[in-house]
């Protein structure tokens, strides 16, 4: 069962090859024996050999909820669970946090029938912490992360245990968080896939914030369709989430469609330096594609966004203690309490600092300061601009081998492909980047790209 797709792990449940009380028994002995060494845990679900065998036996007197029921998933420890597990953020300020209420895509999974398997570890708050020389992956709860592939690697965050649980095969699937970065990184170092959607497509009702102008969560899988099949689980309007919509699509229906009239940008950015290994990506894909009668030309962009610390510092000062001061039995209910908490402790909570912290204490939570406002016209003329590029060259999408933040800061949609093998320590994706609420055309694309590339890889462990 290791390794395994949910798709498959689905089919061998319906043919009764497997039972979920099984599927669990699997997973659980994967973490012991691995997580140790790769601490991508924080909290295990105690229940789920429970909630597996009541899912067994409502799949045989009722059928499947879902492609979902009875399945594994890990997520990210910044997502509110109102079970008997923590919401720790990994910081030990929160260590001993319970939350009261699930956050709306944790119903949604319990809706579908998925077993919540455990919470994983994140880099602390998300990576928004320190300024110095704190290492993705860490936090002062849990400490260090480590790649499956070699522990020599950078496992890369803020989704790191997410990622890390699904590489290993300690999991078949997990939801991260992304600010700018957090699901595209670890899925490229990880050799895993991962969709950011548009920012609207999944509620953030429920999970600790950096900034709501460009927080979303997404899935960390093996497969594209594993993925999209996870989006259409947790996507959906909820009334707690003002930027929330309803799509109704179905993410996983668009691996079918066609792209033979589809037109695609392949991106040259001026701040990225183009290595033979990006120069080989790009004309794989280029090659992949036209074969496939897609229309594919080279397009090249200034980048121009400014500093986005200089945006995240005053949103994340108005949004975490917009969301601390709604936490019940928090230890903290503000965000001058969380960065004097910290100080409290130092030794321990701040191994490597809180200069993003303290920066953003310093800033105008009514964000009608010059600086601030000056950043956001700044940045809302530079992500106009590259959308721009959409019309102007008339395409369904732009790719390429670099990571760069115009989808993350523009709330716009990414898919990360696995682009090449591991084995120099040096992991590619390929990005896929589009218009707003254009997944299904991303999804299209990407999946034509894995099938035909096949570059995804497992750790030997």
């Amino acid at each position: 069962m290791q390794n395994q797709s949910v798709e498959t792990l689905s089919t061998m449940l319906h043919d009764q090859s497997v039972t979920s009380s099984e599927l669990v028994n699997h997973y659980w002995k994967q973490i012991k024996r691995l997580n140790p060494t790769l601490n991508a845990f924080i909290d295990l679900n105690h229940e789920a050999f429970l909630e597996a065998r009541r899912l067994d036996y409502e799949r045989k007197t009722k059928g499947p909820r879902s492609l979902f029921h009875g399945v594994p998933v890990v997520i990210k420890d910044n997502i509110l669970t109102n079970d008997h597990m923590r919401t720790t953020v990994n910081s030990r300020v929160f260590k001993n946090y319970f939350a009261s209420e699930d956050a709306f895509i944790v119903r949604r999974l319990r809706e579908a029938g998925a077993i919540i398997l455990g919470k994983t570890t994140l880099s602390e708050f998300a990576y928004y912490m320190s300024k110095t020389t704190m290492p993705s992956g860490y936090g002062s709860l849990m400490g260090q992360t480590i790649s499956p592939f070699d522990a020599a690697l950078d496992p890369l965050g803020s989704s790191t245990g997410s990622a890390v649980a699904v590489a290993a095969g300690m999991a078949p699937i997990a939801i991260g968080t992304e600010t700018n970065g957090s699901l595209m990184s670890p899925a490229r170092n990880n050799s895993l896939v991962s969709i950011k959607p548009t920012l609207g497509v999944v509620s953030r009702h429920g999970i600790f914030p950096i900034s709501y102008n460009q927080d979303t969560a997404g899935p960390l899988s093996q497969t594209v369709r594993d993925s999209a099949h996870l989006l259409d689980v947790i996507k959906g309007y909820d009334a707690s989430d003002s930027a929330s919509t309803s799509q109704p699509v179905d993410y996983a229906s668009a691996t079918k469609e066609p792209v033979d009239t589809m037109r695609i940008g392949v991106l040259n950015l001026s701040i990225a330096k183009t290595t033979d290994t990006h120069q080989s990506i790009k004309e794989e894909a280029m090659r992949v594609f036209e074969a496939q009668g897609v229309q594919c030309i080279e397009i090249d962009h200034t980048y121009d966004l400014p500093n986005n610390m200089h945006i995240l510092s005053s949103e994340m000062k108005r949004d975490m203690n917009r969301f601390l001061y709604t936490l019940s039995n928090a230890s903290v209910s503000s965000f001058d309490a969380l960065t004097h908490a910290n100080r409290t402790k130092y030794r321990h909570n701040l191994k490597h600092g809180q200069g993003l912290f303290y920066d953003a204490l310093g800033r105008d939570m009514t964000l009608s300061d010059a600086t601030y406002m000056d950043a956001r016209l700044k940045t809302n003329d530079s992500i106009a601009r590259f959308l721009n590029l959409f019309d102007t060259h008339n395409l369904d999408a732009i790719i390429t081998p670099y990571y760069h933040p115009y989808a993350a800061v523009g709330g716009l949609p990414s898919v990360s492909v696995p682009a090449k093998t591991i084995n120099d320590n040096a992991p590619e994706s390929l990005l896929f980047v589009g218009r707003p609420f254009s997944e299904p055309a991303l999804i299209t694309l990407a999946y034509r790209y894995e099938q035909k590339t096949q570059h995804r890889e497992t750790p030997t462990l």
